[in-house]
């Protein structure tokens, strides 16, 4: 079964300040920064704690990962192939979609960063993208902000159930 892939244009950091849209969300977790950071860095783990995530991997990619590692994600019933672009354990970790097989954007970078804050860890979210449509309002109204916003919400609580555990 051949896939139908949509391919985004291929951005470095500086796209963080240069996107048409930018969105930054932020949550306090429990744990510590290092476990936090181990999550994230570990694709099998992110199925267990952010919603949508069936299944995520560093595919052939070979150990030590870091820049430039590729990373596939099922999302949703989507897939989305990626390239680390920030890998500074554990303060930032980082990729641009390279290809979905749903159209999301001309361009698009997830970054992650990390803060010690307290015993906790204040993770931040930026999404910088250059949007194909307006994604002022999703299909059921609420704006994108908040949508991102509200699943950060979730998936960080979620995180912090995992690392509880």
């Amino acid at each position: 079964m051949s896939i139908d892939w949509h391919d985004l244009r291929k951005v470095d950091l500086d796209f963080l300040d240069t996107a048409e849209k930018t969105y930054v969300c932020e949550a306090t977790l429990n744990a510590p920064r290092g476990a936090v950071w181990d999550a994230f860095a570990d694709p099998s783990s992110w199925c267990h704690w952010f919603p949508g995530v069936e299944k995520a991997s560093y595919g052939d990619s070979v150990a030590p990962f870091g820049v430039g590692t590729f990373r596939e994600s099922w999302v949703a019933g989507q897939r989305y192939q990626e390239i680390m672009l920030a890998w500074n354990e554990p303060h930032r970790w980082g990729y641009y979609i390279e290809r979905a097989t749903v159209p999301v954007a001309r361009a698009q970078i997830e970054m992650h960063e990390f803060e010690e804050h307290g015993s906790g860890t204040l993770a931040r979210w930026i999404v910088a993208t250059d949007p194909l449509e307006d994604l002022a309002f999703m299909a059921d109204g609420t704006p994108f902000d908040q949508f991102l916003s509200q699943l950060f919400a979730d998936a960080m609580a979620g995180l912090d159930r995992h690392l509880a555990r």
